[in-house]
């Protein structure tokens, strides 16, 4: 007896040849959105499953189908997916570029990017290669104690780690380290306000520990006999209280920072932002002959002389103005006093952008002082990179307004003289 049958192959079913098709496109670490995380897929094919993950620096792809008929079929080295590795996306590190001179306590901030589904474990910053400070949080930023350091040129670091152990580093960036800035300050007449009719002149010559707030110096006086020199605190336009009197010197006219002076840690702070000065005294100007702001680097100083002819159409009124003008360059700030006379009618008062004969918008708005109508001002107003670039170019002008003169009875061009 003779039997006989035939077994006719069956083909896959469409499902299942979808699925795999789907699998060869996402052949790569973190294909699509998929990002870089340990990542797993399944697709249904009668009973069939796949799953692919990420981990590390490599992927690996292992699929075990059913076919319904007891059969096992394994994608593997000949298919590309089995045991070739795959690199999984690396995480990027950008450093944010600190302040060109950098004192005591600073922040040290990184930008890092991560494909979807990884994750920062933490963030290494390093100075001159050696480990300051490390983090997790979201802000990815530490604070960093430059005192630590010697003055002068230093390279910062970082390096991140994401979730599967992969790091990366980024571009080291120079920066300048100055605990100890030297100053040299001229005092004049002209910074006094109101200006008292004198001659005489000063230069200060002061040193300054930021770290420990010592301070030291001396101040040479010509043409004026001074019963007193003193460091006070305000910035420029404005008077402040006195922060130390100086001692009179062996040689005549010279003043000296007592021995042991100490500055505290909000008065560094307004040393830094150009809020102290040096002041002279004499018995013919008691309240003041010479004046000298101390300015630190990036903080610009500049006396501008009001009137009505410089308003746009000139304006006849018998008023005047001085105004003082701070600018910080590298925090982008303005501090102005204005004193005024004349108009005791002002409704308000402002610094705008405009050049010599021309208008422009408000910068920034002024308020009166509550003592003394005459005097307004703005301390420490954040201001546009671009509006910094206009002050230097000389193209800020400060402006009283009053009712009769509502665009402006006398105005004041903001221009770099000198102190």
């Amino acid at each position: 007896m003779s039997s006989a049958f035939r077994v006719r192959q069956a083909s896959p079913a469409a499902p299942l040849c979808a699925a795999i098709a789907l699998l060869t496109t996402l052949a790569a670490c973190g294909g699509g959105d998929m990002g870089t995380a340990p990542m797993s897929m399944a697709t249904a094919a009668g009973s069939a499953s796949t799953t692919m993950s990420c981990t590390g620096a490599s992927t690996s792809m292992d699929s075990n189908m059913n076919m319904g008929m007891g059969t096992n079929m394994s994608m593997g080295p000949d298919m590309g997916m089995g045991g070739n590795a795959m690199p999984c996306a690396s995480p990027s590190i950008v450093l944010a570029a600190p302040p060109a001179a950098v004192s005591r306590t600073m922040t040290l901030h990184a930008q890092v990017k991560v494909p979807a589904g990884d994750a920062v474990m933490r963030v290494d910053f390093m100075v001159d290669g050696a480990r300051v400070g490390t983090t997790s949080d979201s802000g990815l930023s530490v604070s960093w104690d430059s005192t630590t350091v010697s003055d002068g040129p230093h390279t910062l670091g970082a390096t991140v780690t994401d979730s599967l152990g992969q790091t990366a580093n980024a571009t080291p960036v120079t920066f300048q380290v100055d605990n100890h800035p030297a100053f040299t300050v001229a005092l004049s007449p002209a910074q006094v306000i109101p200006a008292p009719a004198a001659a005489s002149s000063g230069t200060a010559h002061l040193s300054a520990n930021l770290g420990s707030g010592a301070l030291s110096g001396s101040v040479v006086l010509t043409g004026v006999t001074a019963t007193a020199v003193t460091l006070n605190e305000a910035f420029a336009g404005d008077q402040g209280a006195v922060l130390l009197s100086l001692s009179p010197g062996t040689n005549t006219g010279e003043w000296e920072v007592p021995g042991g002076a100490l500055l505290t840690a909000e008065q560094i702070n307004a040393l830094l932002q150009g809020g102290l000065y040096v002041t002279a005294s004499s018995a013919a100007h008691p309240a003041g002959e010479l004046r000298g702001q101390i300015t630190p680097t990036g903080v610009l100083v500049t006396i501008s002389v009001m009137s009505g002819t410089q308003e746009v159409p000139a304006v006849v009124i018998d008023a005047a103005g001085i105004a003082a003008t701070t600018v910080d360059t590298v925090a982008n700030t303005l501090t102005l006093h204005v004193h005024a006379t004349g108009v005791p009618d002002a409704i308000a008062a402002e610094v705008d952008d405009g050049a010599m004969g021309s208008t422009g918008p408000r910068i920034a708005a002024l308020t009166r002082d509550d003592s003394d109508p005459g005097h307004w001002s703005t301390q420490l107003t954040g201001v546009s990179a671009a509006d910094v670039v206009a002050f230097k170019a000389g193209d800020w002008y400060v402006n009283v307004m009053t009712s009769a003169d509502p665009r402006g009875a006398i105005r004041g061009q903001i221009q770099l003289t000198g102190h």
